[in-house]
């Protein structure tokens, strides 16, 4: 009897624990989702003729120095994209999994 008792113990962690990250993710899903717009046009700018401008500008020292500046980095922006495409992948393949 007292092994049943851990076990059903046991199970029961396991579902409070799994109804908490269900509850987390849902959260962060909304989060991501409403970034997704904010990430659109953060690779638009990354690729299109305004960083341009503003890596001239940049360049001439006509924006100020202790202005964060990331954006303006190449490496950032490219690690981002690459960071968020492998959160993706993983997110597919675990969705997958969890439904197998």
């Amino acid at each position: 009897m007292e092994k049943r008792l851990e076990n059903i113990t046991k199970m029961e962690n396991i579902l409070n624990r799994t109804d908490e990250l269900i509850s987390e993710m849902k959260k962060l899903l909304e989060k991501w989702d409403q970034n997704q717009e904010d990430f659109n046009e953060l690779m638009n700018y990354y690729t299109g003729e305004e960083r341009g401008k503003d890596l001239e500008d940049d360049r001439l020292k006509v924006i100020p120095q202790n202005l964060p500046r990331g954006a303006l980095s190449e490496d950032a922006v490219f690690d981002a994209y690459g960071n968020r495409k492998d959160l993706l992948i993983k997110m597919i393949k675990l969705g997958v999994a969890g439904l197998e």
